[in-house]
């Protein structure tokens, strides 16, 4: 088993809340995180913009420490009813609530007219950062999204793009949340305590914002979920910019009983299937598995998380020669 890793913030966050539009069960508001790097280029404003999962919220701050290193100012968003963003114990039972993916736009474009004030005078250059459910609404905003014109790159992290993949009994339960718009808690299959401290992980996460046990299944967000895959699928190679997948190199539907083999695997999504839907929404994609990563890259073992950061920044520093060819010419 891995050695534990505090999660405890050892980076400064400034920190920017937006009001948002009420919907049906009442107010909103998002969270937005920004952490500046020391090491300024003098040519661009680089930033990454980093948008979590399906009842999730940002603790990665071994992710942001990397970008900072590398001279990225580094913001993560933490979504409508997820994290610091929930505002009430009645939204709690909400969280990740939504009934259209593109309700997402709202903060996703004001974070980035936020980073655009951010860039003052220099070139900017914006980096969206999306994990799983994340990933699916990121690839859904740079294909549509108000300022998808201002985004240069795209990063996903096992994304949300294909249905998930489940047993006879799970199917029947998830047909009815979302044939009659319910909501039901349904077990997290060994992945949360793969990665908390408390069972088998190292991250000692909040879990009041992302719990390892039960999910709350909303089925207005699965349908939406849906009509956001099908819409990607319909539009294809939407995406202008430069996509870089990344997954595991393989997918377990795990049981009751827990096998170690669980810590080098995607225990939520189908690899096999979200390769296939990521080959379809970009014209210029990138795609890397990872060998025994499990969902969340960044949360895989040290060695494994190790090396996906040097293949992304591999592959960014090559985005990096191109920017700077295009202001010499």
């Amino acid at each position: 088993m891995s050695q534990p890793t505090t999660t405890e913030s050892t980076v400064e966050y400034e920190t920017t809340t937006f009001t948002l539009k009420t919907d049906n069960l009442g107010p909103n508001k998002a969270t937005l995180l920004h952490a500046r790097t020391t090491k300024n280029d003098n040519q661009f404003y680089k930033a990454v913009l980093y948008i979590h999962g399906y009842s999730d919220y940002f603790f990665h701050d071994h992710v942001c420490i990397q970008f900072l290193a590398h001279g990225y100012d580094f913001f993560a968003l933490d979504l409508r009813k997820c994290g610091r963003s929930i505002i009430s114990p009645e939204q709690d039972q909400y969280r990740h609530y939504c009934n259209d993916l593109h309700e997402y736009d709202e903060e996703i474009t004001l974070s980035i007219e936020h980073i655009i004030k951010e860039a003052k005078t220099k070139i900017k250059k914006l980096i969206l950062l999306g994990h799983s459910a994340g990933g699916l609404i990121t690839s859904l905003y740079t294909s549509s999204g108000f300022k998808c014109q201002d985004i240069d790159a795209v990063i996903l992290n096992s994304p949300y793009l294909a249905q998930l993949e489940t047993s006879l009994s799970e199917s029947v339960l998830q047909s009815l949340v979302m044939n009659f718009g319910l909501s039901a808690d349904i077990d997290d299959h060994w992945y949360g305590r793969s990665i908390h401290v408390s069972n088998k992980g190292e991250w000692n996460f909040d879990l009041n914002k992302k719990p390892i046990d039960k999910i709350r299944a909303h089925g207005a967000t699965f349908y939406a979920a849906r009509s956001a895959q099908e819409e990607l699928m319909r539009k294809g190679s939407c995406i202008k910019c430069p996509v870089l997948f990344m997954c595991s190199n393989r997918s377990i539907k795990p049981d009751r009983t827990w096998r170690d083999e669980y810590e080098q695997t995607d225990l939520i999504l189908n690899v096999t299937a979200m390769r296939r839907a990521a080959s379809t929404i970009a014209q210029q994609i990138t795609i890397y598995e990872i060998e025994n990563a499990k969902h969340d890259i960044f949360l895989s073992q040290s060695s494994v998380r190790e090396k996906a950061f040097n293949l992304m920044f591999q592959w960014l520093k090559h985005l990096e020669d191109d920017w700077m060819i295009s202001i010499q010419t």
